[in-house]
Parts: C-alpha cells; sequence; structure tokens
C-alpha cells in the first residue's frame, strides 16, 4: 500500500492530535503564540481520561466519542474563558514575553519546518518503505495487536483496557493513550498502515510543534532561534527514528514529543506577573498536558522533572519571591513548603506504585566503560544495536556546546544547560558500569540508554538553535548580508555537514526493523511471509485459533488478517498453565496427554509453523522459553492437513488433538 493512499488518514490524525488541544489552550486564553504545539498533550490527556470514563459507564470508544468529548471539553474551556474573563485577556497573549511572529517570520518558519520536517517524515517512510510493512520489533508486536483490540472491544483505558492482550487473565495499567487515539483514526484499512502513519505525524508535526512552542518562550523577543528549530531537530536520529523503528516503543514517544509543548506552556503558567484568573485558566490547560505526558507512558512524570525540575525551581522560587515582597511573606512560605510537601509526597506514591516499581526493577546490561557512551552522544549514533556509521552529527553538536556557552556567558536560560548535562549524566550511568549504585537513578527508564538519551535532544536542540541564531547574526555583520541570508547560509551548512540532515542514518535505522533483511535482532517474518498472513483471513474458517510460536510471526495473524491466536504478543501470558505447557511441550502431543488437553481448552484448530533457524541467512528470532513450538515439523496425514505456505512458513489444519 502506498504513502499516498494513507495521507488523509495521516492528515485527519495530525488533526486529531493538534486541535483539539488548541482549541481548549485558544479558548483558556494560552498565549497566542505557538498553541498548536501546546495542544498534542493536552488533547493526549483529555484522550486519556475520556478513555477511562467511558470505560466506566460503558460507552464504546470509537472517532465519534472521541470526537463528541472532545467538543464537549473544548465547551467547557469556553465556558471556563468567559467566566475567568480570560478568554480575551490581552495578557494571554504575551503571558511569556512573546513578541509575535511577523508575516516574513512566519513564512521562514514555514519553510524551514517543510525542509525539516519533510526530510525527516520522507526519510521515516523511506525506511518503513510500504505504509503496510509490518515493523518487526519485539514491542511493536504488542502494540500493532493492542491497536487491534481497542478497535474490536471498543476499551482504550489504560486501566484494564488492554486485558485481551493477557488473555483476560491480567487487567493491568498500562498507558493506553497512543493506542486509543490511533487506533480510531479514520482513513485507516488497518492497524499497520496507522501505527507507522503515527510515527511520521509524532516526528513531524507533534514534536517538531512542541520544540517550536518551547523555542517562543525560551527566546521571546528573537525570532531566529525558532526558525531554526525544525531543521536543528531533523538531525537528531536518536529520536523519533530510534523510538518508533528499534524500540518500537510509540507510547513512549509520545510521551517524549509532547514533553516540549508542556514545558512551553510551563512556562507560560508560571513566568510573569499576571492575574490570579489568568494563572488560573493556564494552569487549567497545564494539568491536562501534564495528564497527556504521564498517560501517554508513565516514565513521561519523571521525564518531566528531570527536564523541568530546574526552570520549575527558578520560576516557582521568583514568583515565592515576589510574593513575599509584596507584603505577604508567610503565605510565600507556606505555599513553598505545601510545595515541596506535594512533591515528595507525590514522588513517595510513585515509587511504590506497582507499574513504576516494575520499570524500576527491570534488570539491564550495560558496558565496562562510559566512554562509547560519551562517544555515541557526541556523533548522535544510536545507543541500540549495532549500525554502521553512515553519517554523524558533529555540527551540530559543535553548535549545542557553543550554545551551552552562550548560555552561560548572557545568564539566560541557564536551566536548558543543567537539565542537558542531567539527561547525559543519566545516559551514561544507563549504559556504563553495571556495578554503580547511581545507576538505579536510570531505573525509571527502564535503564536503557537509548531511552533516556531521547530526553537530551529536547534541551540540546534549543541550545543548538539559540546559538545558530547567534552564528547568524554573528557571519551577517562580518560579512555584511541580510540576517536572512546569513540565517539561510547556516541552515545549508547544518544541512551539508550533517549529510543531508543525517538522511541516510534516518533511513538505515528505521529499515533496520522494517525492510532491510536480516531484521535486526532477528528476523520475525519473510516478505512472503507476510503475504500468507494477509490472505489468512480468507483462508482459513472465521472460527480458527491458531497456535503458533509468538517469535516466529503467529501474532501477525491477529492484527493483519483478524485471525484469533493463542499468543498475541512475544512476552508470556501469566495466568494460563496451558499457554505455558504448549510453549514448552507441544512437540510432545502424542506423547504427552496434557498437551491435546491444554489444546482443546484453548480451543486450537490450526498450527502455524516456520522452519526457519537462527543459524540461518535470514537470523530467525529465537526464544529458549518456547522450545515446545520451535521448529514444528508436520506432515500430511495423522491429523494435520497444509492449508498454506509462505517462505518457511505454513499453517496446518491441526485434528489429532479432537477427541
Amino acid at each position: 500500500m502506498s504513502w499516498s493512499s494513507v495521507l488523509p488518514g495521516t492528515l485527519a490524525l495530525a488533526l486529531m492530535w493538534v486541535v483539539p488541544g488548541y482549541a481548549v489552550l485558544r479558548l483558556l486564553g494560552a498565549a497566542r503564540a505557538a498553541r498548536a504545539g501546546r495542544g498534542p498533550a493536552v488533547t493526549s490527556g483529555l484522550a486519556g481520561a475520556l478513555a477511562v470514563g467511558y470505560e466506566l459507564v460503558g460507552l464504546p470508544w470509537t472517532f465519534w466519542s472521541f470526537l463528541g468529548g472532545m467538543l464537549v471539553a473544548v465547551a467547557v474551556a469556553a465556558g471556563v474563558g468567559r467566566l475567568l474573563r480570560t478568554t480575551s485577556d490581552p495578557s494571554g497573549v504575551t503571558v511569556a514575553g512573546e513578541r509575535r511572529l511577523g508575516a516574513a517570520e512566519r513564512g521562514w518558519l514555514a519553510v524551514t519546518w517543510v525542509l525539516g520536517g519533510g526530510v525527516l517524515g520522507a526519510a521515516m517512510m523511506t525506511g518503513m518503505g510500504r505504509a503496510d510493512q509490518p515493523p518487526q520489533a519485539w514491542d511493536a508486536v504488542f502494540h500493532l495487536n493492542a491497536l487491534w483490540f481497542v478497535r474490536e472491544t471498543g476499551n482504550s483505558s489504560s486501566f484494564g483496557g488492554l486485558a485481551p492482550m493477557y488473555a483476560d487473565n491480567l487487567a493491568p495499567f498500562y498507558p493506553a493513550v497512543w493506542h486509543g487515539i490511533v487506533a480510531v483514526a479514520p482513513g485507516f484499512p488497518g492497524v499497520t498502515e496507522a501505527a507507522n502513519a503515527s510515527s511520521v505525524v509524532i516526528g513531524s508535526v507533534i514534536w517538531i510543534a512542541g520544540l517550536v512552542a518551547l523555542a517562543r518562550v525560551v527566546w521571546p523577543a528573537r525570532a531566529l532561534p525558532t526558525v531554526m528549530v525544525p531543521v536543528l531537530a531533523a538531525s537528531f536520529v536518536t529520536f523519533p527514528a530510534v523510538a518508533v523503528s528499534m524500540l518500537a516503543v510509540w507510547p513512549f514517544a509520545l510521551s517524549v514529543a509532547c514533553l516540549p509543548g508542556t514545558i512551553a506552556l510551563l512556562v507560560a503558567t508560571l513566568r510573569g506577573v499576571l492575574s490570579w484568573r489568568m494563572h488560573l485558566a493556564l494552569a487549567t490547560g497545564l494539568t491536562w498536558a501534564v495528564a497527556g505526558v504521564v498517560l501517554a507512558h508513565a516514565s513521561g512524570l519523571f521525564s518531566l522533572v528531570l527536564l523541568a525540575l530546574p526552570l520549575v525551581s527558578v520560576l516557582v522560587g521568583r514568583q515565592l519571591r515576589r510574593t513575599a515582597r509584596l507584603g505577604r511573606p508567610w503565605l510565600a512560605l507556606g505555599a513553598g513548603t505545601a510545595l515541596v510537601v506535594a512533591v515528595l509526597g507525590t514522588l513517595v506514591f510513585l515509587l511504590n506504585f506497582p507499574p513504576v516499581r516494575s520499570i524500576m526493577d527491570y534488570e539491564r546490561g550495560g558496558q565496562d566503560s562510559y566512554l562509547p557512551g560519551l562517544g555515541s552522544l557526541s556523533i548522535d549514533h544510536p545507543l541500540i544495536y549495532v549500525y554502521k556509521v553512515t553519517s554523524v552529527n558533529l555540527a551540530v553538536t559543535l553548535l549545542v556546546w557553543l550554545g551551552v556557552a552562550l548560555t552561560l556567558r548572557w545568564r539566560h536560560a541557564r536551566w536548558l544547560v543543567v537539565s542537558l548535562v542531567a539527561a547525559v549524566a543519566l545516559t551514561l550511568l544507563a549504559a556504563g558500569p553495571p556495578e554503580n549504585p547511581a545507576r538505579i537513578l536510570a531505573g525509571f527508564w527502564y535503564t536503557q540508554a537509548s531511552r533516556i538519551n531521547q530526553l537530551a535532544i529536547v534541551p540540546a536542540v534549543l541550545l543548538a538553535a539559540g546559538a545558530a541564531g547567534w552564528l547568524s547574526r554573528t557571519v551577517a555583520a562580518r560579512l555584511g548580508v541580510r540576517l536572512e541570508a546569513a540565517a539561510a547560509l547556516v541552515v545549508v551548512a547544518v544541512v551539508v555537514l550533517t549529510s543531508g540532515l543525517r538522511w541516510t542514518s534516518q533511513v538505515q535505522v528505521m529499515a533496520s526493523t522494517y525492510t532491510t533483511y536480516p531484521i535486526a535482532w532477528g528476523t520475525i517474518l519473510e516478505p512472503e511471509e507476510i503475504e500468507m498472513i494477509d490472505r489468512a483471513g480468507d483462508v482459513l474458517p472465521p472460527d480458527a485459533v491458531v497456535l503458533g510460536e509468538a517469535v516466529a510471526g503467529s501474532p501477525y495473524l491477529l492484527h493483519r488478517a483478524g485471525v484469533e491466536v493463542v499468543f498475541p504478543q512475544l512476552s508470556p501470558i501469566p495466568g494460563s498453565p496451558e499457554r505455558t505447557l504448549l510453549q514448552q511441550r507441544f512437540s510432545d502431543w502424542e506423547t504427552d496427554p496434557s498437551v491435546c488437553q491444554a489444546v482443546r481448552d484453548l480451543g486450537v484448530t490450526h498450527v502455524y509453523a516456520d522452519s526457519l533457524t537462527f543459524e540461518d541467512e535470514l537470523n530467525a528470532k529465537w526464544e529458549e522459553t518456547t522450545q515446545g513450538l520451535y521448529l514444528i515439523e508436520p506432515a500430511e496425514g495423522e491429523g494435520w492437513t497444509k492449508v498454506d505456505e509462505g517462505g518457511h512458513a505454513s499453517l496446518w489444519e491441526f485434528t489429532a488433538c479432537e477427541e
């Protein structure tokens, strides 16, 4: 399926994420500048809350219920803005001191956005191949089937909505905001196309819009850094390419993409002398944005704390000091004490919250030295898998270092430096020696360097943008040319020195889990096997239940063909002894009666077999806990009838266990 055929759906998905949140902020009276960049986080927060509420009252989650809920939220925002008289409050326009961009400046921003966002999106689509090309990563299998279940059940609640992924044996908390929005987006015939399109929307729209919004409040009186942001953001491979391909962690990617816009809204809410009405109105929007970051992924709260704590400390400190100077010292002291107690109490609660504990308890290895991680950070080389160094980002790294120096010299936005240092330090802790006791601090992100590194891109892009603006002005002064010409020269230099905004690296990373065989970390499906799975809905009977080794590709039958499978994900399903038995001993079905009993209990009618081995040229994925399903060798007769085949895989009707 071509990308042009899903263009309407992609545009609709982008509008679904941007417009509702934008409208809510507009009616609350938020600053005019870059509202669109803050909107996706607000939309995500509203969607997460609506999904939970709909599940409680029995209302199905569909596109129309999503749209209806958003219209109600917009109407409520209009009522709040009218009640507080903030919708048209002039102070909202310059809440963070923004100078509204002129027509020419908006035009240049559009050009750089088309360049940066366009190259980023095109590289991602090139690496993915077709719009319906299935990603072959561990987490991708889970999320694609989760999308299918949301469509089928109409339940997108983060509190148990994805229970079908666990055979309804468990109803755990699992952040389902991304699943909810993507599953009901119109214009996509299948969930694969919707998920792939969401990668482009997250990277080219939500991510860049958020960074633009943040740049507007970091440099409220200067347009040039904001104009530079889209190009600089597109030069990084770490995010979004790694997040939505090799890691395939779309919920986490959404959380990260919403961070810059949320921080921008935080600045707008806390900075400047505003009326209590305006503070309250903006705080309402900020609450939904924070909810969006956290509901998108639980670690989003810690990501927000990591990047925004230095900023919040400065802004809150200024407000409390201002309150004390106005003759209310006890109010300032009480508010400050209450804030510290609230933060500490929240952290204690979260550290004992089971989903957070499961994240922190995840064990992961590291390297003997911090130098490899430091080297990868310097050139923006992925901190996961072994990729060829096809291009580096050293030019932008130099801009980041220059931005650090200028920020410290100007004593402006120094919180960006603190945030960058903190993110880099945690990244190195995760990538370095496991015996370091301080490594536990990286546990909020599964102790995975390639996740934490994504957070460092936020301050890095902002610092590089400030340096690029300064460099443009310096070049203009030295060469005696117009500032626009100097800025264009800097943009061209960035594009050239990063080998076309890292085009080759972007494509390589995306393709490594989509179209480059063997697939990174092991191949699940060959092209011929994808074709066999896609026609399985017509080949198999409607009541078919397929048993097969998950890492061999059987879970793809669910979301691509609508065929029920025993294993909808690659991870073991707790609370299901029948599934555990079949994973370990199905190959003993002729001699072990308990195997056939498990087959009958689960209603298995067909078996998915795959003869591709780990030693073959394509390097199949291999899982030591599923040896009972590994390399099944069925033959015609004795309860086995071949139904279809493709590549190394085949589908068989299995009747040997019928009573």
